[in-house]
């Protein structure tokens, strides 16, 4: 009985890799252009646990995701609704709440950022289930674009990145080339005690406070659409894992 039960659960890790693998590889990543103009000078900690590879398809149990500033404050707080519910709402510990997100699993429920602090804003976030990349665009019109990238640093290290640029409104591509903040995740800046393999961990949040203040874009929506992409990727984890678990009961 327990070799029976070792087995499955090595075939399902072993398919579970294999379809990490083939995720990572059907999806584009962009490479950032070395000349870019992006000048972070906001450094933000996100705090999130993520999932592993390896385990249920369980939502993430971490109901609380810390923000912290450079100096170790408290930036900001996103509060889910319950450990079942994607739903969640931005709290600034001076501001109070100032987003609250509908957040939907599964494909083609596209998740909606209610700026509470402004008279009957809403902002809606689009992309394809198939596609990582995500955009939202304002009330006045500027679109903005979330999407995973990698750079090459000058010691010749490759990284990888999520990265908001400004994109023009409605769709012009005038502003493709405007970074507004960027996700890194490397070994020294990765949630501790998670890993490259976690899906959905948070890491350091870079911000151009001049290209933000040009564009009138506010950080708390930054910071809000930057946690939407982590759930994001965690969907894309659990599905992922129950495939595997369909496949390895069939």
């Amino acid at each position: 009985m327990t070799t029976t039960t070792t087995t499955t659960n090595l075939d399902i890790k072993e398919e579970v890799h294999s379809s990490a693998l083939s995720v990572a590889s059907c999806s584009t990543l962009c490479t950032l252009n070395e000349s870019t103009s992006f000048q972070p000078s906001r450094i933000l900690t996100i705090n999130a646990q993520g999932i592993a590879a390896f385990r249920l398809p369980l939502p993430s149990r971490q109901t609380e995701i810390f923000i912290y500033n450079a100096d170790g404050s408290e930036a900001y707080v996103s509060t889910r609704d319950k450990r079942w519910s994607g739903n969640a709402v931005l709290s600034h510990p001076k501001r109070g709440e100032l987003i609250r997100t509908e957040y939907f699993f599964g494909p083609n429920r596209d998740p909606i950022l209610h700026l509470l602090q402004a008279t009957h804003q809403s902002v809606t976030v689009t992309g394809k289930w198939t596609s990582r990349a995500a955009r939202f665009e304002m009330p006045g019109g500027k679109c903005f674009e979330w999407e995973y990238a990698k750079e090459k640093r000058p010691d010749g290290q490759k990284i990888n990145l999520i990265v908001l640029r400004a994109i023009g409104e409605k769709g012009e591509s005038k502003e493709q080339d405007i970074r507004i903040a960027q996700l890194v995740r490397g070994a020294d800046s990765r949630t501790p005690g998670t890993s490259r393999c976690t899906a959905g961990n948070g890491g350091e949040l870079q911000i151009d406070e001049a290209a933000l203040h040009s564009l009138e874009l506010d950080e708390a929506l930054v910071a809000a659409t930057c946690l939407m992409m982590l759930k994001k990727e965690i969907d894309r984890r659990r599905m992922i894992q129950m495939a595997a678990i369909g496949g390895a009961a069939s």
